[in-house]
């Protein structure tokens, strides 16, 4: 399977059928949340792994390509050329151990399959399978290190001035290994590593294992004050599943391995680093390095920077390809992290390239909606989780063009909501503003999260028509429990959507419901969503939108925008699929010149940017598909 770079939308997504949804009472009870804070330091939690592209990034491209390969690993060459070697099984065809060199890293020589002798290795035969080989370079020596056939972990020895010429393997030096690799520090002492952090020094000579083997893992005293909970637990037990490499710089160790780890719904193999000031630790938590690129392989560029080898599975759904092999410039950040550089974009999406508007403060769970005076409104939640009462509100921001925004200020401080807080802790949450064309004027929907108590929206509607307000509550207190309202109108009449899938029409009044509450749901009886909810109409079909984490919560997961379509408002929706990666909660909305827009603050640690305010154009297809166009050659 070779994937290429595409420039269409996504896969079209067809309507099906579900069961009549059971009706709802008015004011349904939820548990609470649990509170995001608990993540904001959490140990687990890492910072972006992805950087803001620079205004010229560029997606990674294949550096070699003659043929099909996985489980790539690269090497310098003393020269300063380069060699290549990885997994070629294809079509059932066996090859040994192949090999490729280049002068400058863009045009590829082949040299091998190499010629490889040793205990049990007849000599000359190349029929050998040897499965994902890795490559290093050490003064004027050049190591393969592979797992033969019986999952022997080898080493073999040659010359690093002639690399196609003649290696010697070891014997067996440890049974039921995987994903071989050999580090050789500078005074020469060999390591052998295999699977997703297995350890032992080697002998001189590399003939034998030095001491029993370790297993290397983050720091157990970094989780002492907050222990991983749940999905968390990953992250404290290894670096990664598979490949575990190792280099030195300077004076630190950086070990990196992969996982598959299920982000964005698909298979992403990601790349891990951490750090240690020896071989054996103690090392740092895991950092998210390079998104999509593969099995693990770490070199160094001219510049002295390191880069990771990108060669993503074919099962990695928004990888910018597959089954060949490009490079991934990696850059210390001031914390002093390993990540991709921003000169690059990894993953194949507009989303990977798209650049946050509105940077002067945390903005997250951003709505936006265009109003009856031609201009676009902004609202969403500040202060990075919700300003705790009395402060902050709902404000404003507004644009003529999508692109400069303005600030408006704020439209509600607390007032008149017609409920005791009993000294709670309280925090607002997910304003949605929204321009009612047929009662010719704004309303805000926002949530309240009251610490031990759970979550409540409320409905406001400005009274001048005017963005601006002032606002008045449509009801005597809080409208719904549960958090994330969402307005939306259609013909028959105006609906409240929230708390994973809560859908009633509202009387005339706003203050109450007309009639029971439904909850919508797809095909397989899932909410399209957590939280977050959202309607569109479009064609007449409805489009409904919500937030979901895909892969582990929080720490290395994406929060991602899912969607369903449907024919009818209540349903039955079409089985639920992303539709703007990392979206998360947030608000599709067509603007003036008829294109679609989803607005994102990034969630999740491949986003683009974090917690500020975004916009991602949607394809919206016929009969019910949302999808992000795929980057062009530009990377746009």
């Amino acid at each position: 399977m070779q994937k290429t770079l595409l420039a269409g939308a996504a896969a079209l997504i067809l309507p099906c059928l579900v069961a009549p949804i059971a009706a709802q009472e008015a004011k349904v009870k939820v548990a609470p949340k649990v509170a995001d804070d608990i993540f904001l330091d959490h140990p687990s939690m890492d910072r972006n792994a992805a950087v803001m592209p620079a205004l010229d990034a560029k997606p990674v491209t294949p550096l070699f390509h003659q043929r099909a390969i996985g489980d790539a690993s690269m090497a310098r060459l003393p020269d300063g050329g380069w060699i290549l070697t990885g997994t070629t099984l294809r079509n059932g065809d066996r090859h040994g151990v192949e090999l490729w060199t280049s002068a400058d890293g863009k045009a590829w020589k082949k040299i091998g399959p190499a010629r490889i002798t040793g205990p049990g290795i007849t000599p000359g035969d190349v029929a050998e399978r040897y499965l994902a080989p890795s490559v290093t370079v050490a003064g004027e020596r050049l190591y393969l290190a592979f797992a033969d056939k019986t999952g022997c972990a080898r080493i073999a020895v040659g010359a690093a001035a002639t690399p196609g010429g003649d290696f010697t393997a070891s014997p067996c030096l440890v049974d039921g290994a995987e994903d071989v690799s050999l580090f050789v520090d500078r005074d020469g002492t060999g390591y052998l590593l295999w699977g997703g952090g297995q350890i032992a020094r080697l002998a001189p000579g590399f003939a034998k294992l030095a001491e029993s083997p370790r297993f290397l893992k983050p720091d157990q005293a970094l989780f002492a004050q907050h222990p991983p909970v749940g999905k968390d637990w990953p992250v404290r037990t290894h670096i990664g599943r598979r490949g575990a490499t190792m280099v030195r710089d300077g004076n630190r160790y950086l070990l990196a391995a992969s996982e598959v780890t299920g982000r964005l719904r698909t298979a992403t193999e990601d790349v891990f680093v951490a750090e240690a000031p020896s071989p054996y630790g103690p090392f740092t938590m895991r950092m998210l390095a390079a998104p999509h690129a593969g099995k693990p392989s770490l070199v160094r560029l001219d510049d002295g920077n390191f880069a990771a080898v990108y060669n993503p599975r074919c099962e990695d759904g928004f990888a910018l390809f597959c089954e060949q092999v490009g490079l991934v410039p990696l850059e210390r950040v001031p914390d002093g992290r390993l990540r991709q550089a921003s000169s690059v974009i990894t993953e194949d999406s507009a989303v990977a390239s798209r650049h946050a508007l509105v940077t002067s403060e945390t903005i997250r769970d951003p709505s936006v909606t265009l109003g009856g005076d031609g201009y676009y409104y902004l609202a969403g939640t500040l202060g990075g989780f919700g300003k705790q009462r009395p402060d902050g509100g709902v404000k404003l921001w507004r644009s003529a063009d999508l692109e400069k925004w303005d600030e408006v200020g704020f439209v509600f401080h607390w007032e008149g909501m017609g409920y005791d807080f009993n000294d709670h802790v309280a925090e607002l949450w997910a304003p949605e503003i929204h321009w009612s064309k047929k009662d010719k004027t704004f309303y805000l929907a926002f949530s309240v999260m009251e610490r031990g108590v759970g979550g409540k929206s409320w409905l406001y509607r400005s009274t001048t028509g005017k963005a601006e307000g002032p606002y008045v509550n449509t009801a005597d207190s809080y409208l719904v429990e549960g958090i994330d309202g969402f307005p939306f109108e259609d013909e028959d009449g105006f609906y409240l959507l929230w708390g994973g899938g809560r859908i009633g029409k509202l009387n005339a009044a706003r203050s109450g419901f007309d009639g029971p509450v439904r909850k919508l749901v797809d095909v397989d009886g899932d909410a399209v969503g957590y939280e977050g909810n959202a309607l569109i109409k479009v064609g007449g079909v409805y489009f409904l939108t919500g937030a979901e984490w895909n892969g582990p919560l929080r720490t290395h997961g994406t929060y991602d925008m899912m969607y369903a379509s449907s024919k009818t408002l209540m349903g039955p929706y079409s089985q639920r699929r992303i539709g703007a990666p990392h979206g998360g909660h947030g608000t599709p909305f067509r603007d003036k010149e008829g294109r679609y827009w989803y607005t994102m603050f990034g969630n999740d640690v491949t986003a683009p940017w974090r917690m500020h305010f975004g916009l991602v154009p949607i394809d919206i297809g016929d009969p019910g598909a949302i999808g992000v166009p795929r980057l062009d050659a530009s990377g746009k």
